[in-house]
């Protein structure tokens, strides 16, 4: 299999999708791997202009915010996948309604988001939910009103990725981060050059420039490219809302699971642990998490394919594809062991300071990695073409039980921090059995 995964990346001798898929590939490892290098400059020069507790406070507040991405009931996802098949038929009058009527239900959903938090905002009480002392941060509702704010237009203005994976250009998706993470770290070396480089700036500096960065890119490409896309009132069809949000309310399910596994994370540490703690998981997460990061690289662009070859019946080229990238991931659990031997130098290297990992969590992370990335392999496959109904049971079934898990393991065992990977080990377990039997019986039987 291993083999087979060298000949496959060699690229050599590939046409048509599949070398839709290695250019994409190919470039996509270019920005994100960029956007890795450049995210590994950021912790040393946040953690030295606002110190560790106060970066774990912006890392809440943002996870937080994150939150508010699921009440786009899955429309995001649903867009991706139903606009793949329009592309595929090439259906264009079909796929820009698909684009715009998104565009006008995602508009709505976030607009009432935001009021609705308009009216609760007052009651809320944020220095109870990040565990800090009232005086600790001025105005810090405020704050999180603001960054709140600024997530509900990224939201919105971000559904122009799903147009392009849904299109199988995730290489100009990535870009879109890269661009994003490049700008950041410049002004905020520009503000550390002339000590403005604080809490506040930096708080508002990672929240408003993805938005700008969006908008500046919805522009171009509609206006170029993909200007047959482009949303349009003209275009909004009311009468296929019903197959964008059945579809969207699979995905919103599934999403409100991985809210409650990847987003709370943050919270619970703060909350069960200590707020210094978050900086401290997020750390050793980042090192651990490049193998993850890469993996999705090199997985973006196959959503766009598995449904452009499911509805031209290329299941050979779906199965042979599934096969390279387990190859792919057996060969980053090695690079997981060897980061093992690796990370104290890299660590002080990187930080100029010693921040020890006791091996519990280092075999946490590990075992994650797969088991998050062998089930992006076939949940990817299953929701590029909508087939997401025993997901949602099993991913459901895990979401509900992930605090719990979480809170016995962290107040009943010795296991520290690694309580928050072991529970979300347990808890993707069903969905992964699950999706692993599903894409092989529709394999087997060719068709859905």
């Amino acid at each position: 299999m291993i083999g087979n995964v060298a000949q496959k990346l060699s690229f050599k001798n590939l046409k048509g999708r599949s070398q839709v898929v290695a250019k994409n590939a190919i470039i996509s490892l270019m920005f994100k791997g960029f956007s890795i290098l450049l995210s590994f400059v950021f912790v040393p020069l946040y953690l030295s202009s606002v110190g560790q507790r106060q970066y774990g406070i912006i890392l809440t507040i943002t996870s937080v915010s994150n939150f508010i991405s699921f009440f786009d009931v899955g429309i995001g996802n649903g867009l991706r996948s139903k606009l793949g098949k329009a592309i595929a038929n090439n259906d264009k009058i079909l796929a820009r309604k698909y684009v715009s009527t998104s565009y006008f239900y995602v508009a709505i959903f976030f607009t009432c988001v935001f009021i609705l938090y308009c009216i609760a905002a007052s009651w809320i009480e944020w220095s109870k939910i990040l565990n800090i002392p009232v005086n600790e941060i001025q105005n810090l509702n405020s704050w999180v009103f603001g960054v709140i704010a600024f997530f509900i237009i990224r939201f919105v203005i971000q559904l122009v990725g799903n147009v392009l994976m849904a299109d199988q250009k995730s290489s100009l998706n990535d870009s879109i981060q890269f661009s994003t993470s490049l700008l950041t770290i410049i002004i905020c070396l520009i503000l550390k050059q002339i000590n403005s480089l604080n809490f506040y700036t930096l708080l508002l500096t990672t929240c408003a420039l993805p938005v700008l960065v969006l908008i500046i890119y919805s522009i171009i490409l509609y206006s170029t490219k993909y200007k047959w896309l482009r949303p349009s009132f003209a275009y909004v069809d009311h009468s296929i809302r019903k197959d964008l949000l059945g579809l969207g309310l699979k995905f919103f399910l599934i999403q409100i699971v991985a809210l409650t596994i990847f987003s709370t994370t943050n919270i619970l540490i703060a909350q069960l642990f200590n707020i210094a703690d978050v900086t401290t998981y997020n750390i050793a997460f980042k090192f651990y998490n490049i193998t993850v990061m890469v993996f999705s690289i090199l997985m973006s662009p196959l959503w766009g394919a598995f449904t452009n070859a499911w509805y031209q019946n290329d299941v050979k080229w779906i199965t042979k594809n599934i096969k390279y990238y387990i190859g792919i991931l057996l060969l980053f659990v090695l690079v997981n062991l060897i980061q093992y031997f690796i990370y104290p130098h890299f660590i002080h290297i990187w930080l100029k300071r010693e921040l020890v990992i006791p091996g519990v969590l280092v075999v946490s992370f590990i075992l994650y990695n797969f088991i998050f990335c062998y089930n992006d392999i076939f949940a990817h496959f299953l929701a590029s073409i909508g087939q997401v109904n025993r997901q949602v049971y099993a991913a459901v079934a895990g979401g509900v039980l992930n605090i719990p898990i979480t809170i016995y393991l962290a107040k009943n065992t010795h296991l520290g921090i690694s309580a928050i990977l072991f529970a979300n080990i347990i808890c993707l377990l069903p969905s992964t059995i699950v999706t692993t039997i599903q894409t092989i019986q529709l394999l087997k039987k060719g068709k859905i």
